[in-house]
């Protein structure tokens, strides 16, 4: 890998989530429900093919680089650089032979997003940035949606694996964002959600109990993108949101109409 700044820096990322996105191409359609092992919560599950796409990632990022990844891989060295994957985002629908997964891959450099990639192969999209160069899908250049009002919005949520056991669950404001908005959608992967803001697809998406593996790309495609994104407080501080208690992501015009309309936190 080069792993220079800018451009390169992305090129790797791709090249990355590209590969390891082959790796799980080979389990898709193969495994199901029944193949995984829940790692805490009954809903949250493991595959064999997170671990394969996982040691792809880790085979091929530099060794003097440090790594945050969902399946307990990570490394921590006090590297200036560190590879924030998820080597599966959207296991479950994967699992069910939904599209709607992908390998998600964001790059930090001395505290600030450097690089993104997300590739979703079976939707065939593939969203990558750089910092201050723009964020696109497909090589194509994409922007924010223009929807300036919450009643012509098209938003996008989660739901946390422990909901039931959670006082911030997420199903209030469910009722009151779907009551506000045009329609609601529910992906089941927040970095394919992420995708979806920045490239204008929704107008925006909130979340509670994420980690810094679903959200890093993903911050980095929206504000790329001319998006806002902060946590359900209005703070945008970086350390923070990779941090994925709760996020809000949209296209700036309607953010604060969404975030007024949050539950206020009771845990978080």
């Amino acid at each position: 890998m080069r792993g220079g700044a800018g451009g390169s820096l992305v090129a790797d990322a791709e090249a990355l989530a590209r590969g390891a996105a082959a790796v799980l191409e080979g389990f898709y359609g193969k495994l199901r429900r029944a193949d995984a092992t829940a790692k805490g919560a009954r809903r949250d599950l493991v595959s064999e093919a997170d671990f394969a796409s996982q040691e792809h990632l880790l085979e091929h990022i530099p060794a003097a680089d440090d790594v945050l990844s969902e399946e307990g891989a990570s490394r921590s060295t006090g590297a200036a650089r560190t590879w924030v994957i998820d080597p599966l985002d959207g296991t479950i629908n994967f699992l069910h032979a939904m599209p709607n997964w992908c390998v998600s891959i964001g790059v930090v450099e001395t505290g600030a997003l450097a690089a993104a990639a997300v590739v979703a192969p079976e939707l065939r999209q593939v969203y990558t940035a750089a910092a201050g160069k723009g964020a696109f899908c497909n090589g194509e250049r994409v922007f924010v949606s223009k929807t300036g009002d919450i009643g012509d919005s098209i938003l996008a949520t989660g739901l946390a694996y422990r909901r039931n056991e959670l006082p911030d669950h997420n199903l209030d404001n469910i009722t009151t964002l779907g009551f506000a908005c045009a329609d609601l959608r529910r992906m089941g992967a927040a970095a394919i959600d992420l995708c979806y803001v920045a490239s204008g697809r929704i107008d925006g998406f909130w979340e509670l109990h994420l980690n810094a593996w679903d959200v890093a790309a993903g911050i980095l495609l929206v504000r790329e993108a001319g998006g806002r994104v902060t946590d359900f407080r209005g703070s945008d501080k970086l350390e923070g949101l990779l941090r994925g208690n709760h996020l809000v992501a949209s296209n700036g015009l309607v953010h604060e109409q969404i975030r007024s309309r949050l539950a206020p936190l009771r845990a978080l």
